[in-house]
Formats: structure tokens, C-alpha cells, sequence
């Protein structure tokens, strides 16, 4: 941060002006609705904050035998990653995403079926499709739903990382 700063202006200015700023620290990341991520798009949308919260003083009562901490600053940093969408999967075929996308370059209607199947899985997730396997794991992961009938699968670098 001091590259950015003013001629004149230290770290140790903006500290007293503001009080200091949160210690390094290694993000502990948690998820911010619970392991379900958001569904639309033709993705899994995984949303995380950081949950670090800096202990500046600790007591110990030993009588209920419990300790108390006096937090000070908190981490703000959230991040996304998505899940793009890998494979639907019908009682007559499994459709890959490569064949989805041979489909749509060619404008087969079997395509604007498979869309619309995944369109209303997403619109019913999560209360009227059933959840078959949610890994939020960025490298190997994967989010697996069923609605009508239908198999759904989105994965991880099928068509890119971050959101």
C-alpha cells in the first residue's frame, strides 16, 4: 500500500488516523449460504467470505472453565468461483458439454431442449430438485442435480475458473 500513498504520507499515518490495519493473515474461507451454491447460467456459483477475526486480548474463567476473547479487526474478503456446466443427462442419452456445444453450433432442437431442462432445474434449485452431490472443491469437485427426470452436472475448468 505505501507505493500508493501520497508524498509525505506513511502506513504508520493512515494507522493512527484509522487504527491499524488487519495483521496477515491466511484467508479461512467459509461459505456464505452454506455448501449450496447459486445456480444460473448454465453454472454453479459458489459464493465465500473469509471468516478471520483478529484475537487482541483472551480471559479465562476457571470456574465455568471457558475462555473469552476480545476480537478486534475482521477480514471483508469474499470471493467467487463457478462451476460450469458439464453434462445433462436424460433416460435415453447423456449429453457431455461438447456435444451441448456441437448441438447448439448447429441449432438442433435437441439443444433447446437440453436448455431448457437446465433452465428449469435452476429456477426450481434447491427446493424442488433433488440434490445428488455438492463438492465445493475448486480443483476436483463437483455439483450433481436431478429435476424431472433430468441429471444435471456442472464441474469445475470445464470452461474457465473464477467468476
Amino acid at each position: 500500500m505505501s507505493g500508493n500513498l501520497p508524498p509525505g504520507v506513511t502506513p504508520a499515518d493512515i494507522d493512527r488516523h484509522y487504527g491499524p490495519s488487519l495483521p496477515d493473515h491466511d484467508h479461512e474461507w467459509e461459505p456464505v449460504q452454506g455448501l449450496s451454491p447459486v445456480l444460473e447460467d448454465m453454472a454453479a456459483i459458489f459464493h465465500e467470505q473469509c471468516r478471520f477475526v483478529e484475537v487482541v486480548d483472551s480471559y479465562t474463567d476457571y470456574q465455568r472453565d471457558e475462555t473469552y476473547y476480545e476480537t478486534g479487526a475482521e477480514c471483508e474478503a469474499e470471493r467467487h468461483y463457478r462451476f460450469e456446466l458439464a453434462y445433462v443427462e436424460t433416460e435415453e442419452e447423456r449429453l457431455d458439454r461438447d456435444d451441448i456445444d456441437r448441438l447448439e453450433e448447429n441449432g438442433d432442437g435437441q439443444f433447446e431442449a437440453a436448455l431448457e431442462a437446465v433452465i428449469e432445474a435452476e429456477q426450481a434449485f434447491p427446493d424442488e430438485t433433488e440434490i445428488i452431490e455438492i463438492d465445493p472443491d475448486q480443483q476436483h469437485g463437483q455439483v450433481i442435480i436431478r429435476h424431472d427426470g433430468v441429471e444435471i452436472g456442472y464441474g469445475p475448468g470445464v470452461n474457465g475458473g473464477d467468476a
